[in-house]
Formats: C-alpha cells, structure tokens, sequence
C-alpha cells in the first residue's frame, strides 16, 4: 500500500473471509501454534450474515480456548505473539488493507465487562488448520452497539445501522439496557442511551430509565 494512500475497507463477507484464509495459511506456514480469537463488531457481523457492509476491521476482544468438556472460555491474559501481528501486517500489505485490519481495539470490554453467558452463545468459525474465530452470538452484539452507539467518538450512524439491521426485539433491547446499568452510571450515560433506545425504535424503554 503507497503511503498516503487511504486504507480500504472489505466490501462484505468474502473479502473477509479471504483475508482470514490467508492470514491463516501463513500461520501454518509460519509454523505457529494455532489461535481461537473472539471477534465482535460489522465484520463478525458480516460473517454471520446478519449484515451486509463495507468495514476496515477485524475486532478481537481476546484469544478463547476449548476445555475438556467442550465450552468456550474466554483468555483474555493470553499474549497474542508478536509473529502473528506481522503476519496481519503481511496479509494487510497484499490485500491494500491497513496494517492492523486485525487488532485488539475492543479488548478494554474484558475490563468493563462482558455480557452474562457471552460464552455460551457464540459460534464457532475455522478458516483453515491455524485460526479460529468465536463471533459474537445476536445478543452480544446487540448490547455491545448499544453501548457503541453511546460514544460520541465512534461511527454512531454506523453502529445504528447495524442496530436497525439487527432489529432487536423488545426483550433483547431490555437486556442490554440492565446489562449497561448493572454499574454506577451517570446521568448523561443515560440520557445517551435514552437517545440510542429511542432512534432504534424502542421509546418506551427509553421512557423507564431513571433520570
């Protein structure tokens, strides 16, 4: 990619999909250990074709493994190594993408926390001997581009787009708001979610939060 040249985007699922197919073959070459990551946001949401729409990014919260018994469990102090960035880097190069197309920009929601069972609702998509990514189940997105559309420095008209594509049904916006209010908040996060609640259909929510 020249520099100065402005990043491009994946058109939709192909192109992601291709790129993690590629990512995964120079793993496998590369002879690195295999990684499981848990990946939320548009292109997770292309995967699982809840969405059609162009998006710059894989978004990783953290890397995930599979106990004796078959469940998902979260890592989220596990290393990614550094080889594995470079690999990114490499697939970024050839493919005219951004560098870090791949990264870990959502991993701070380990620390605010995540919604409850998250572990359980997602599904399981392997592109090859070496990479494996747990998307996010409907739900957890759901209050995750709640709480997205909530920051004034985010793709707002994105993120509320994808939230009328997903059409949350009155007990999946419900969730999501006890989910957010589970913590001390303040009277202007919810004055923005009161806002998000409303330009989503879903007024009469809105209306029950406290002041």
């Amino acid at each position: 990619m020249n520099k100065g040249k402005p990043a491009e985007t994946f058109s939709g699922k192909r192109g992601i999909e291709d790129a993690l197919k590629r990512l995964d073959a120079k793993m496998t070459y590369a002879e690195l250990e295999p990684l499981e990551l848990v990946s939320c946001g548009g292109a997770s949401l292309n995967l699982m074709g809840w969405v059609s729409r162009s998006t710059g990014d894989v978004d990783v919260i953290c890397p995930a493994g599979v106990d004796a018994e078959g469940r998902v469990r979260l890592h989220p102090e596990q290393p990614l190594p550094p080889r594995f960035f470079e690999l990114v880097g490499e697939v970024g190069r050839e493919l005219g993408l951004k560098e870090d197309w791949l990264n870990l920009g959502p991993a701070p929601l380990v620390k605010f926390g995540l919604p409850p069972g998250l572990e359980g609702r997602l599904k399981r998509r392997r592109f090859g001997k070496s990479l494996t990514l747990h998307l996010l189940g409907r739900l957890d997105q759901i209050h995750l581009k709640i709480y997205a559309a909530m920051d004034p420095k985010t793709r707002l008209e994105t993120h509320l787009g994808d939230l009328l594509e997903l059409a949350p049904a009155e007990a999946e916006a419900r969730a999501a708001v006890e989910w957010l209010l589970r913590r001390k908040t303040s009277a202007a996060f919810r004055r923005k979610l009161r806002d998000v609640l409303d330009r989503i259909g879903h007024e009469n929510l809105a209306q029950k939060l406290p002041d």
